[in-house]
C-alpha cells in the first residue's frame, strides 16, 4: 500500500464513527431546544440557558481533554482507547437527559441542566480522541481530504435520518406520551452510536509515530505556544464561530417557523431531511471541486450558496411548496462545502504548528477547535432563547403577528450576517496541498521518523 494512503475499510470505520456521534450531536442540535421548550414545558429563555451552559462547560473542557489525549499512552494508542471504553457511559449520559422525572420548578432546571452538561462531559470524552484520530491515521493531506469526505458522509446520512425519523419515531414509540416516545428513542439511538465506535475502534489505527508517543511529552506551555503561532488555526476558528452562530440560528429556527408560522409542524423532519440530504449529497461534488481547486476555494464557494439561499428567504418568506424545501436543498449543498473543507483542513495545521514551532500536538488543536464550535452553538443557543422570549414567543399557543415576523428575522438575517463575517475571515486561510507537502517533507528531514506515514 502506497505510504499515507488507508484501507477502505478504514475510511468506511471513520465515517461510521461519526454516523454514531451525529446519532446524539444532530438530534441535540435539531431537536433538544424543541424538546425542552414543547415538550418538558421549560420557557424558551430557560431552555435556551440550560443549553448554553452546558455547551459553554463542554466547550471549557475541550481543550482540557486534548491536552489529556495528547498525553495518553496506552497498546491502543492515544485516541483509540477513549472509543473502546468511553462509547457505552457516553450512550448512557444521553438517555439520562429524557428520563421523566416528575420534578417542576427550579428542581426540574437543575435536573435538566446536570443532566446535560454530563451528557456533554461524556461526548468531550470521546468524540475530542475521535476528531484528534484523523491527524494520527496519515500526513497525507489528500488522504484526510478523503476521510473527512467519508465523515462528511457519515455525519450527513446521519443527520438526514436523525432530520426525517426522530419525531416519527418519538410518536411511534411513545403512543402519544411524546416524553416517553423521547426516552425510548434516545435508547435506541445510544444503542446504534455504541456499536458503530466500536466499529471504528476494531477499523483504525494510529500510524503516527510522533514525540507524544515514544519521546518526551510536550509541557503545556510548548503547545500554548504552538497555538499562538497557528495563523491558519486562528482563522478556521474564526470561520468556524461565524458558521457555527449563522447555523445555529437558522436551523433551531426554522422548527419554530414551521410550526407556528406555517402551522406545519408535520413539516419540520421532511425540510430538515431536505437539507441534510442536499448536503450528503454534495459532498462528492465539493470534494471533486478540492482536488482541482483547495479547501479555501471550496469554503467560500459553500458559503456563496448559502448567502443565496439565505437572501432568497429574506426576500421570498417562507411558505409551503416547492419553493421552500429547493431553497433549503440549495442552502444544503452550501453548507456542505463547510463541513467538507473544514474538517479536512484542521488536520494540515498540526503540521503548520509543528513546523513554526517544533511541537506536535493533535488533540490540543481539536480540542481549540472544538472548543470554538461548542462555545459558537452554546452562546447561540443561550441568544436565541433570549430572543425568542424578547419576541414574545410562548411555547405551544398562537403566536402574536410581531412574533411571527420576529422569527423570520432571526431566521434569515442573523445567518446573513454571520456567514459573511465568516467568508471574510477564511479568505485569508493559506495552506493549499502543495504548502502542506512542503511542509511535512521539512519536518520529515527535522524529525525522520516522527511524522506519520
Amino acid at each position: 500500500m502506497t505510504a499515507g494512503k488507508l484501507p477502505l475499510v478504514t475510511k468506511f470505520g471513520f465515517g461510521a464513527g461519526d454516523f454514531g456521534f451525529n446519532l446524539f450531536f444532530t438530534t441535540a442540535s435539531l431537536y433538544l431546544l424543541f424538546y425542552y421548550t414543547d415538550v418538558l414545558g421549560l420557557s424558551p429563555a430557560t431552555a435556551g440557558w440550560v443549553f448554553a451552559v452546558a455547551l459553554i462547560w463542554d466547550a471549557l473542557f475541550d481543550p482540557v481533554m486534548g491536552f489529556i489525549a495528547n498525553r495518553t499512552r496506552t497498546r491502543w494508542g492515544r485516541y483509540r482507547p477513549y472509543l473502546l471504553f468511553g462509547a457505552v457511559p457516553l450512550a448512557a449520559s444521553w438517555v439520562l437527559i429524557f428520563v421523566p422525572t416528575g420534578l417542576t420548578g427550579w428542581a426540574l432546571i437543575l435536573f435538566a441542566l446536570a443532566a446535560h452538561m454530563l451528557f456533554r462531559t461524556m461526548y468531550t470524552v470521546v468524540g475530542m480522541p475521535y476528531l484528534a484520530l484523523s491527524a494520527a491515521m496519515t500526513a497525507d493531506s489528500g488522504e484526510r481530504g478523503t476521510l473527512a469526505a467519508f465523515r462528511m458522509v457519515g455525519a450527513t446520512a446521519c443527520g438526514l435520518f436523525v432530520a426525517f425519523s426522530t419525531l416519527k419515531l418519538a410518536e411511534a414509540l411513545g403512543g402519544g406520551d411524546a416524553m416517553r416516545g423521547f426516552l425510548l428513542t434516545a435508547i435506541l439511538y445510544g444503542t446504534i452510536a455504541t456499536l458503530l465506535l466500536f466499529v471504528t475502534f476494531a477499523t483504525s489505527v494510529e500510524r503516527a509515530e510522533t514525540p507524544e508517543t515514544d519521546g518526551p511529552l510536550p509541557s503545556a506551555g510548548a503547545m500554548v505556544a504552538m497555538l499562538r503561532a497557528n495563523r491558519p488555526l486562528h482563522l478556521i476558528a474564526l470561520w468556524l464561530l461565524a458558521n457555527s452562530m449563522a447555523g445555529t440560528l437558522f436551523g433551531k429556527t426554522l422548527p419554530y417557523v414551521l410550526k407556528y408560522d406555517l402551522g406545519r409542524a408535520d413539516l419540520i423532519g421532511p425540510c430538515l431531511a431536505a437539507m441534510t440530504a442536499a448536503a450528503m449529497v454534495s459532498i462528492p461534488v465539493w470534494a471533486w471541486v478540492a482536488r482541482r481547486t483547495s479547501k479555501r476555494a471550496i469554503t467560500l464557494g459553500g458559503a456563496s450558496v448559502g448567502l443565496i439561499g439565505y437572501a432568497t428567504m429574506l426576500i421570498v418568506p417562507p411558505a409551503p411548496g416547492a419553493l421552500l424545501f429547493a431553497n433549503l436543498a440549495w442552502i444544503g449543498f452550501g453548507a456542505g462545502a463547510g463541513y467538507l473543507a473544514f474538517w479536512s483542513m484542521v488536520p494540515d495545521t498540526v503540521e503548520y504548528g509543528q513546523y513554526r514551532t517544533g511541537t506536535r500536538a493533535e488533540g490540543v488543536v481539536f480540542g481549540v477547535i472544538a472548543f470554538v464550535q461548542k462555545a459558537a452553538l452554546g452562546i447561540s443557543v443561550g441568544i436565541l432563547g433570549e430572543l425568542l422570549a424578547l419576541i414574545g414567543y410562548t411555547a405551544n399557543t398562537g403566536q402574536a403577528p410581531e412574533t411571527l415576523a420576529g422569527m423570520r428575522t432571526l431566521l434569515t438575517v442573523g445567518p446573513l450576517i454571520m456567514l459573511t463575517l465568516g467568508m471574510i475571515a477564511i479568505s485569508f486561510y493559506a495552506i493549499d496541498a502543495r504548502l502542506h507537502a512542503r511542509l511535512v517533507r521539512v519536518l520529515r528531514r527535522r524529525h525522520p521518523g516522527d511524522m506519520p506515514a
